[in-house]
């Protein structure tokens, strides 16, 4: 394990304490999904000196990943996500603590995957939403708390879910306490449950693709901000109560703070509801008034198979 006067983190205590460092250093993390904001968000993890991680994914790197993901390069081509990162993970850390999940996360290894753990990021598939219940559900249950980042373009969004507090995971996602997963997972997600808002230089088209079952866009700088948002209310969560710290709170649900990296909007949302539907509107202004760089997705060409 480091230790707090580890010279790889020296340069950290411009901007956080040895108390908090040493609780960074004694943190216990799960991350569930290692691809896109995942795999850069554990890593950034890595390097701010946590000292045990779990790590889920099923998924192996294909070509589609290169564009954002960090593990993602030729040597790795068909190897699974969670090997690239271990090793990833070695070279910054030898002394780090980890524990793969290759299967990923799944009801027979979800208490084995949380068990212990003092924060878990979700970063499962919102295509597999039925992934997301099962770990809000048991994160709930041990008291754990939730964090889920998300990139959207040039943005980015984060929230938390608290242990004890309402509203849940569920809530989120228009799903009852005693709806059973299974059904969850026949009925499938809506993007507006999640999305309080979208970029408006997002083509409704590429919109519209991706809410009828297109891959979902992703691009380099949505992902190293959603990294960065990820890491930074972790770094809250793994130092409340340090000696001496005086920071703010995580940010729970319903508050949902987003960025834009590419038109400087920064805002805190707690009405998906309403904040989707304006974003909607401003989108089909956008495009109404030629106002925004039309795009076709996703291209024939875009087709992995195709290389």
């Amino acid at each position: 394990m480091q230790s707090v006067d580890d010279p790889k983190l020296s340069r950290n205590y411009g901007f956080w304490s040895a108390d908090e460092q040493q609780a960074i250093l004694a943190a216990d993390v799960a991350v569930a999904g290692v691809g896109g904001d995942g795999y850069l968000l554990a890593l950034s993890m890595v390097r701010m000196g946590v000292g045990r991680l779990r790590i889920a994914d099923p998924e192996v790197f294909e070509l589609e990943n290169f564009n954002r993901v960090p593990g993602a390069k030729h040597a790795n081509l068909g190897r699974s996500k969670v090997d690239c990162f271990v090793e990833d993970a070695m070279e910054i850390n030898p002394a780090i603590k980890l524990e793969v999940f290759h299967e990923g996360v799944t009801v027979d290894n979800v208490d084995e995957f949380l068990g212990g753990a003092g924060l878990v990021i979700d970063e499962s598939e919102l295509t597999r939403i039925e992934i997301g219940v099962t770990i809000a559900d048991r994160a709930r249950l041990l008291g754990i708390p939730n964090l889920q980042v998300m990139n959207i373009g040039f943005a980015a969004q984060v929230t938390s879910f608290h242990p004890t507090r309402t509203p849940t995971f569920r809530d989120l996602i228009g799903a009852a306490e005693d709806t059973p997963v299974e059904e969850i997972a026949r009925r499938g997600l809506s993007l507006a449950s999640v999305l309080p808002f979208l970029p408006p230089y997002l083509d409704e088209d590429v919109f519209l693709a991706a809410a009828g079952g297109a891959p979902l866009p992703s691009i380099v700088q949505g992902v190293n901000l959603a990294s960065a948002l990820g890491a930074s209310q972790a770094f809250l969560h793994l130092t409340a109560g340090a000696a001496g710290s005086n920071r703010p709170e995580p940010l729970w649900f319903p508050k949902i703070l987003y960025i834009d990296a590419l038109t400087g909007q920064s805002t805190v949302s707690t009405e998906i509801s309403r904040t989707h539907q304006e974003s909607i509107r401003q989108m089909r202004s956008n495009k109404r008034q030629g106002r925004l760089t039309r795009l076709q997705y996703p291209l024939p060409s875009a087709d992995p198979a195709a290389h």
